[in-house]
């Protein structure tokens, strides 16, 4: 768990999400039909170092590349190969970014060309749940409590969360405490004013039932082949709400 104590803590947290934020933006008007997944993880890479930043997920925990790119059926750790995106997939982007110490986590999910409306509805649905969730984040909150909040705009849709996959406390390190579950449970750690995390909810169309490619040792899709999103942001808890600092 970290607490933000001082202005400048909270100005160098906002520095590696100000990155995080602008290779997000770079890279949605660079996916389209045609773009090849690689094409966007050198990119990134590239964007990140010019800007003082260092590509966190590389190397971490032997990831081999800066993003996470995962199309259709796959939900995060996706590899960036050689595929082509093409009209009609869904892709999700995760970037995490670390500068001068402070690390910063964000992710998001766009289609490319014309989906159908059920698939529409699955990435509107995530991304409100996103939205809702970081103003619902307020001191005295339980994590169990945020993921009930969490939870309920994907049953209320007829989609599923990820339960074995969750947010997570950041800032000093990319992954802290707490978990932050997109489930509902009793209890959990209480949320604090000036506590950093990172809120993601993944949602399924489909069955919660996963599994990591063989092929990469990375990529988790879903085995029945149904669309997958994933939403986050990485936020400072404040007495209004959320604070978003993986933004520009």
């Amino acid at each position: 768990m970290y607490l933000i104590k001082t202005d400048h803590q909270l100005e160098l947290m906002k520095e590696a999400g100000r990155i995080v934020a602008l290779v997000h933006k770079k890279l949605k008007k660079m996916i389209g039909p045609g773009i090849i997944l690689s094409e966007l993880d050198k990119y990134a890479e590239k964007l990140i170092l010019e800007e003082g930043g260092i590509p966190t997920f590389k190397g971490f925990d032997e990831f081999p590349n800066s993003i996470c790119a995962s199309v259709n059926s796959a939900m995060v750790h996706g590899i960036p190969t050689n595929y082509k995106i093409k009209n009609g997939d869904i892709i999700s982007i995760d970037v995490g970014v670390t500068k001068n110490g402070w690390n910063a986590d964000a992710a998001f999910t766009m289609a490319i060309g014309i989906i159908s409306k059920k698939t529409q509805k699955l990435l509107d649905v995530t991304k409100k749940a996103l939205d809702s969730a970081i103003e619902f984040s307020k001191p005295g909150i339980t994590v169990g409590e945020l993921g009930k909040h969490i939870e309920k705009f994907a049953t209320d849709a007829g989609f599923v969360v990820a339960r074995n996959y969750v947010g997570h406390g950041i800032g000093k390190k990319m992954h802290e405490k707490p978990h932050i579950p997109n489930y509902g449970f009793l209890g959990g750690m209480i949320l604090k004013e000036n506590m950093c995390i990172a809120i993601e909810p993944m949602f399924i169309d489909g069955e919660d039932k996963l599994f990591t490619d063989p092929l990469d040792g990375w990529t988790v899709r879903t085995k029945h082949g149904g669309m997958t999103t994933h939403y986050e942001h990485t936020i400072v808890v404040k007495k209004n709400g959320g604070e978003i600092l993986t933004k520009i």
